[in-house]
């Protein structure tokens, strides 16, 4: 019988192979070629269209920090004014003085009111007075029952005046108004060359200033502007009902190229109870700027990355298509033709990776469909190689080769240029900082001096109560306490005392309790009884304060209060100023805003340079001289570009009047240059976002394309190979409707008409095998049969004669 073979029958699924193929490999090539392309118009146009700007926000942001850290600062002045006239006036609820021995009382324990007096407030009666005029004239304090008003400000012959408030018992005349009055002053701020800070009240006069005078007109109307923002029809709608509005503006240029800057920030707080909320000042920081616009480090860099990013999308569009797509579809049109039975020509499709594999293996599958007697035979094993990883691969290395540089460029570069207002003011603002925490300490030293003297006539129980209503007011300290002649806790309030006995005593001051463990803990001491002749020789503290109590140890009991250290943190934490560590005189961390190791050493090493020169020691504590010009005592600042990333780097010292000037502490900041606002800054940030996008339309295209067709096609391959070594039992399933998925399917069919090729083989061998067994069985009856008559011929007997 004849073994030719039999045309492959038609599949009732062989529509499908005809079906237009909307998956698989055609789109991630083309979605890569969409994002490749708009990623280089984002590079062109975010990069290379980068408008230089000729004020740097960095330079406005400058004076912006600057109202800010004044405004805060008079804000908290103001709100010391008020609780500690509030506090003054409250020793006296139980037990009433004469008027004179109040206000006696009062300046002896703060310096920084030029006049105090006390009235009736239902009559105006004076009934006792201190220092200069207190002007009441115009106040309506007849309306004034049960609650002290809000401060004021009042025009005077002097000039306008601040008017503080608190109600007082007194020991004759009952409920009295006391009234402090002063300046509205300033803080002692370090301002740069040609910078002006101005505090301003609703109605636009000036009420303090500091620093260079206003040059013209033009910069007047630039300080009316930014006040308007905070307080006049053109506020700041954006800001939230209770948020201190601040924002920076530049005016316009003059004949000689000059622009002025300015930044502004409201002294009202987020706290509609706060004293600075009711007089409406706004603090205005102006300076001048050259106007000229800074270059970029590389100017062309967004147009030239963006014209070699569009090149490199072409050239990428077209490698995979021609390595990937083409070989795919030409392997998928091979496969579709052996399923018709086209089966007269060799296969002829790719020769290498997955594709060139499946090939062969289709090649050796058309053979044994023309002849199915034919044996089979695994392919011929070729030298195995990457396969579709490999254009993968070279696709994603050409795009990381293009992001590479663009992700390098992360603004850390030596060369960014710095202006100097910006390092002035890192400066200025460092001592700022100083100076606040300086002013905390010293007002926290005379709180406890005022509340001393009520504590000395106190029982035990009257004086713990004075010590818990003293910690619930005063958010700055964690424990109060009263330690007796030999250290022995007398009363307290807060936290257990750190430390107690005859060690604990001491002269008063401001003063470090411990030097090792897991947190510093700083206190503020002064004896009960404070001797006449001390208030009356302790100088004035800049600050306004009560002067250092240095000394002899305190014969007597002594009143310690122990500061927390997130609240020293928080003096420390401002927006802008970057990391900021306060150091004691051996440069150990004392506090900082940012985790930090308690009495360990500097983290940023490369700031002792600049702390030697402000403080003038070195880091060992030896005396030295100022560096880069600047005098031992003061703020210093400078850019260091070596031993790692630019770093804008500040120190100033705790130094002044009071009771921490003779402490030694310091405080640091340092400010990475890549965080400044800076026209180069923000160029490399955009083209570092730039990179990142292309690497991420790499990885999603190229990632989509290894998961789709990569793996499938693998596992296709060895399918295949399988099948062509003789492989019929293994059933062929597309994963996907796509070019994989299509040969997959022509697999399958092949398989199947293998697998029927077969069987009608077999079943021909063995129709041939049970004809040559009925034919041998013939042959051997007819032998038998034939041997059976050659027997009975030899034993027949034979035949007589006639």
């Amino acid at each position: 019988m004849s073994t030719a073979p039999t045309p492959p029958r038609q599949h009732r699924y062989r529509r499908r192979a005809d079906m237009p193929l909307l998956g698989g490999i055609r789109p991630p090539i083309a979605l890569l070629l969409v994002l490749l392309l708009a990623v280089a118009a984002i590079t062109a146009l975010a990069v290379g269209g980068l408008r230089v700007d000729d004020t740097p926000q960095a330079v406005r942001e400058s004076h912006q920090y600057a109202a800010e850290d004044t405004a805060l600062s008079l804000r908290a002045g103001l709100r010391e004014n008020t609780t500690d006239l509030l506090r003054s006036a409250a020793r006296y609820d139980r037990a009433p003085a004469e008027p004179a021995e109040v206000l006696t009382a009062l300046g002896r324990a703060y310096r920084k009111w030029r006049g105090t007096v006390i009235v009736r407030p239902d009559t105006g009666r004076l009934l006792a007075a201190r220092g200069e005029t207190v002007p009441l004239a115009g106040l309506d304090l007849g309306r004034i029952t049960d609650t002290a008003p809000a401060p004021l400000l009042v025009p005077s012959a002097g000039g306008t005046r601040l008017l503080t408030f608190a109600l007082v018992d007194t020991a004759h005349d009952g409920r009295a108004l006391l009234v402090a009055s002063d300046n509205l002053r300033l803080p002692a701020l370090a301002t740069r060359d040609g910078q002006t800070i101005q505090v301003l009240d609703t109605t636009g006069t000036v009420l303090d200033a500091t620093g260079a005078d206003l040059p013209d007109e033009a910069a007047r109307q630039l300080v009316a502007t930014a006040r308007g923002r905070v307080t006049g029809p053109t506020a700041d709608p954006a800001a939230a009902p209770g948020e201190t509005v601040s924002g920076s503006l530049a005016g316009g240029a003059d004949p000689r190229g000059m622009r002025r800057v300015a930044g502004y920030a409201a002294v009202a707080g987020a706290d509609p109870r706060d004293p600075a909320t009711a007089l409406g000042l706004t603090v205005v920081s102006t300076g001048t700027v050259d106007g000229k616009a800074a270059g970029l480090r590389h100017p062309a860099l967004g147009l030239g990355a963006a014209g070699a990013l569009l090149a490199l999308a072409l050239l990428l569009a077209w490698f995979l298509r021609r390595t990937l797509q083409r070989p795919l579809l030409r392997l998928f049109l091979e496969a579709r033709r052996l399923t018709r039975g086209e089966l007269d020509r060799p296969v002829r499709g790719p020769r290498r990776g997955e594709a060139g594999r499946i090939g062969r293996a289709l090649e050796e599958l058309r053979r044994q469909l023309l002849d199915p007697a034919r044996p089979p035979t695994a392919p011929a094993p070729g030298r195995r190689r990457p396969g579709a990883a490999l254009p993968l691969g070279l696709a994603a290395a050409v795009v990381l080769g293009w992001s590479a540089p663009l992700l390098l460029l992360g603004g850390n570069d030596g060369e960014v240029r710095v202006p100097t207002q910006v390092v002035a003011g890192q400066r200025d603002r460092t001592d700022n900082a100083a100076d606040r925490l300086r002013q905390a300490l010293n007002e926290g030293y005379a709180d406890l001096r005022a509340l001393a003297p009520g504590l000395a006539t106190a029982s035990v129980g009257g004086a713990q109560t004075l010590l818990r209503t003293a910690l619930a007011r005063h958010e700055r300290y964690r424990a109060l306490y009263v330690l007796g002649a030999g250290g022995e806790v007398l009363a307290r309030a807060g936290e257990e005392p750190h430390r107690t006995g005859p060690g604990a005593l001491g002269p008063g001051g401001v003063l470090l309790l411990n030097s090792s463990g897991k947190e510093p803990r700083i206190a503020a001491r002064t004896p009960l009884a404070v001797p006449a002749a001390e208030a009356s020789d302790a100088t004035e503290a800049a600050d306004g304060s009560a002067g250092e109590a240095g000394g002899a140890p305190a014969a007597g009991p002594v009143l310690v209060g122990e500061f927390r250290t997130d609240f020293l943190g928080g003096l420390l934490d401002r927006p802008g100023l970057g990391r900021v560590w306060l150091l004691d005189d051996r440069h150990r961390v004392l506090a900082a805003n940012e985790a930090y190791a308690s009495f360990g050493e500097l983290p940023e090493g490369r700031a002792r340079t600049v702390l030697a020169a402000a403080t003038g020691t070195s880091g060992t504590g030896t005396s030295t001289t100022g560096t880069s010009g600047t005098a031992p005592g003061r703020a210093a600042a400078d850019v260091v570009r070596t031993g790692g990333d630019p770093v804008l780097l500040a120190a100033a010292p705790l130094g002044g009047r009071g009771a921490v000037a003779r402490l030694g502490w310091s405080v640091v900041t340092v400010h990475p240059v890549s965080w400044l606002h800076l026209d180069q800054n923000r160029a490399d940030r955009r083209a570092v976002l730039a990179g990142m996008l292309g690497l991420a339309a790499a990885a999603l295209c190229l990632g989509w394309l290894y998961v789709a067709v990569g793996v499938p096609l693998r596992r296709l391959t060895a399918s295949a190979e399988a099948l062509a070594a003789g492989d019929r039992r293994t059933v062929l399933y597309p994963v996907h409707h796509d070019e994989v998925g299509a040969v997959a399917r022509s697999l399958e069919l092949i398989r199947q008409d293998l697998e029927r090729a077969d069987r009608e083989r077999a079943g021909w061998e063995r129709a041939d095998r049970e004809r040559a067994g009925w034919e041998r069985a013939d042959r051997e009856r007819a032998g038998r049969e034939q041997a059976g008559r050659e027997r009975a011929a030899h034993h027949a007997p034979a035949a007589t004669a006639p």
